[in-house]
């Protein structure tokens, strides 16, 4: 029986940010109020909703999500223009492809495609967002290091969540259903209508603007806590700037960059 505690502008984004954590219905938990939602003064103050949810005792057992995403997230780093191996957008895939190639013709056979893991990973998502009501068509896109499961649908906001998290919660549960048992592991990222891409392009603008701000001032600059994936795009885009320098400081759920001047 899993318990976790999410925050969310309201009480209700609170609920159903937990739900996707926990893969659970309405009806498969008890909800507790920590903390009413505060819209502050101008903006100043403001606080979410903090609610606590119990999974109800009796019904199957799901792993709960934890904040466990850094090794992941590595896998799932930006890559200079890699080429998309496969992109398909079928209700039912096709298991023939294969990116670890065995070394024998029986190992072949038992290994687990990312084809089938795509489809896993597919039948899993669609069962929890049924769940929830939330009707979504669900494309794929099998890289060379991953599989890549766009999202489209009305009112999808609610999978994204603030910064992601959300969306980073739902992609670790489904890596963690998808792999479990299977011998080939597979990365499974998730996209909700291109949020990845233009959440990559922000980060890019934010880490030119800030490293600018750092040679003015000569001041370090601490950027908010961000998931390995997030912050690795930080370190890409200034990387072959010489007069700036970033470092990962901090522990997870905080763990943050900074922008140090070279000078």
């Amino acid at each position: 029986m899993s318990t976790i505690e999410t925050t969310g502008k309201t009480i209700e984004d609170a609920v159903r940010s937990g739900l996707v954590r926990l893969g659970r219905m309405k009806d498969e938990v008890d909800i507790e109020v920590l903390e009413e939602p505060k819209s502050g003064f101008f903006g100043f103050g403001s606080k979410p909703a903090k609610v606590r949810i119990t999974e109800k005792e009796g019904v199957p057992v799901v792993p709960a999500m934890e904040s466990q995403l850094e090794e992941a997230e590595k896998t799932a780093a930006p890559e200079a223009a890699e080429p998309a191996v496969r992109v398909e957008a079928e209700s039912l895939p096709q298991e023939d492809t294969v990116l670890a190639v065995p070394e024998t013709a029986e190992a072949a056979e038992e290994a687990f495609t990312a084809e089938e893991a795509a489809a896993k990973a597919k039948a899993f998502l669609q069962e929890v967002l049924k769940n929830m009501g939330i009707d979504v068509v669900i494309e794929k896109m099998i890289k060379s290091d991953k599989v890549l499961l766009h999202l489209h649908g009305k009112n999808l906001g609610i999978l994204i969540g603030k910064h992601g998290q959300t969306l980073d919660a739902l992609q670790y549960l489904t890596n963690l259903t998808t792999n479990q048992g299977e011998t080939t592991r597979h990365f499974i990222m998730l996209d909700v209508e291109n949020y990845r891409h233009r959440r990559e392009e922000t980060l890019k603008q934010l880490a030119i603007r800030l490293a600018n701000r750092v040679k003015k001032s000569g001041d370090r600059v601490v950027l908010e806590p961000m998931n390995g994936y997030e912050r690795k795009i930080i370190h890409v885009t200034l990387q072959n700037d010489p007069q700036v320098r970033t470092e990962s400081e901090g522990q997870d759920p905080y763990r943050h960059v900074v922008i140090y001047s070279q000078e």
